[in-house]
């Protein structure tokens, strides 16, 4: 807690402007605050494994299934029995091709003419990985991508950039950072979401190459709920590449600053 409570008072420190006894009335001013927030959605599903991943693990089980001791069947199955029937079946599917996905009930997998059957595999289907989200490429839905983590994104003067909000220039002491971070996504697209800040603190900053504006990004991960732009505020929810995409749109030194500190802040 006193490590918090010093980096609190170390950030307004180097936040608030700086004047000196002597200083002249026509000193430079001190560089405008903005607070920002990076909202994410992190990943619902594992990602589909690579043709190397999936090779390897194709690999290992074979050699699993190869070097293992014969199964007792007799110890488990009755003589004759329809589970020793269909546990017949699936070791030899399994031992002709050596490969869980064939040899697995999947979604794709023929089904078996009995009801009872028919019920399980019901039970153990699996949802798509492609949701209708993703079809219809609706990029305010935080059901798309569900392999890969979001990041909210808002337009704000025909530029796509996070949620941020300039703090007051007559700064109050109840004034914050995380506060005003927090407001720049509540205010334009309103309350129904549960964030959690991960901490009080700015896990970066930003600053133009006029060197008028400062800009803290504090870091946070959405919970429930979904934005709302009643307020007409555009806003998506986007990949690293995306958002990079729309980010570069307009090729600015200023832009390609930011975006070379942002992109150290995104996962892979």
């Amino acid at each position: 807690m006193v490590l918090r409570v010093c980096g609190t008072r170390a950030a307004w420190a180097a936040a608030r402007p700086q004047h000196s006894a002597g200083m002249a009335s026509s000193t430079k001013a001190a560089a405008s605050l903005q607070s920002a927030l990076l909202v994410t959605r992190a990943p619902v599903v594992l990602q589909a494994p690579s043709g190397l991943e999936r090779e390897y693990y194709r690999f290992n089980v074979a050699l699993s299934n190869r070097l293992q001791q014969p199964f007792a069947r007799e110890q488990y199955f009755k003589k004759g029995s329809a589970a020793e029937s269909r546990f017949d079946e699936f070791y030899a599917q399994l031992q002709k091709t050596w490969d869980l996905q064939t040899a697995t009930k999947t979604p794709d997998a023929p089904r078996a003419a009995s009801g009872a059957q028919e019920a399980e595999a019901d039970l153990y289907a699996t949802m798509p990985r492609e949701t209708k989200a993703d079809q219809e490429r609706n990029v305010q839905s935080l059901e798309r991508a569900l392999d890969r983590t979001l990041y909210l994104a808002v337009q704000r003067d025909g530029t796509w950039r996070l949620p941020t909000k300039a703090l007051p220039g007559a700064r109050a002491p109840t004034d914050s950072l995380h506060d005003t971070a927090t407001e720049a996504v509540t205010e334009p697209l309103g309350t129904d979401m549960d964030l959690w800040l991960v901490s009080k603190l700015p896990i970066a900053v930003v600053q133009d190459a006029a060197q008028s504006n400062k800009t803290y990004i504090l870091k946070a991960h959405i919970l429930s709920g979904t934005p709302s732009s009643a307020s007409g505020t555009d806003f998506a929810w986007l990949t690293r590449e995306e958002l990079q995409e729309r980010w570069l749109a307009q090729d600015t030194p200023d832009a390609r600053a930011s975006w070379n500190v942002v992109q150290d802040l995104l996962d892979a």
